[in-house]
């Protein structure tokens, strides 16, 4: 969809003769695809093309064009693919500039990124929904109006073995609401960081501590990465070693 196109759809003209409609209730909620591959772009505007309850207000391969036309003609909603074909920052940093420039923006990232840590950076941005691509077209349908009505969808079927992505999202969103417990060297480590730490220094497996946090083996997995890149320490034996040097189990 062109500029200029894009202008009308926000602004469609009106008969210099004729009297202003009345105002209406409801509208159709305008939307945004961005996408790096151009036959997704078309399966996407294709799939909400016979929707009453959405107008694609235009489409984009790149963050530069996703802005010239979210800024143009604002959407209600941006279906994101954060892997434009450089890499995943850049997908990244476009739906933190959508998020901080479009107040009230719904963002749905539909990736085949499997990273769990560039989920969780999207996540923590506030972006409202994660789906895998593959999911049938029922599924990304529903979670475009799911995001519509205010809420947020996570796709928990994980595609790569693993595990799934609900439970990560829940839990590490609920974890980001703790506060800091402890300062280890110059990192900060969350409440259940430490939790995890504590378990791991007493010989836990994942699925021990899974059980004995009440979260996802995958969950734990994502601690420990994140414990190993905080502590700079390459094993997860090293984590305990330097843990019990410094005197913090």
């Amino acid at each position: 969809m062109t500029t200029d196109a894009v202008l009308d759809a926000c602004t469609p003209a009106l008969d210099p003769g004729a009297v202003a409609p009345a105002p209406v209730l409801r509208r159709t909620a305008r939307l945004l695809i961005v996408d790096g591959e151009a036959i997704v772009r078309f399966g996407l505007r294709q799939l909400f093309a016979s929707d009453p309850d959405l107008s694609v207000i235009g489409e984009a391969g790149s963050p530069r064009d996703a802005l010239v036309i979210a800024d143009r003609c604002p959407p209600d909603l941006v279906v994101l693919d954060i892997d434009l074909g450089r890499g995943d920052a850049a997908g990244v940093e476009l739906a933190r500039m959508l998020l901080e420039r479009h107040r009230g923006v719904r963002v749905l990232v539909l990736t085949g990124c499997r990273d769990r840590e560039v989920m969780m950076r999207t996540v923590r941005l506030g972006v409202h929904g994660y789906v895998r691509k593959g999911a049938e077209t029922a599924d990304i349908s529903r979670a475009v109006h799911a995001l519509l009505r205010g809420e947020s969808v996570f796709d928990s079927r994980g595609r790569d073995g693993a595990g799934a992505v609900g439970p990560i999202v829940t839990d590490v969103l609920r974890d980001e609401g703790r506060p800091v417990a402890r300062s280890f060297g110059g990192a900060m480590l969350t409440e259940r960081e430490n939790q995890v730490l504590r378990l791991l220094a007493v010989g836990m497996s994942n699925r021990e501590i899974g059980r004995r946090l009440v979260i996802s083996e995958a969950t734990v997995k994502f601690h420990v990465r994140n414990l190993r890149d905080k502590l700079e320490v390459r094993r997860r034996t090293e984590i305990v070693y330097t843990a019990t040097r410094q005197g913090i189990v």
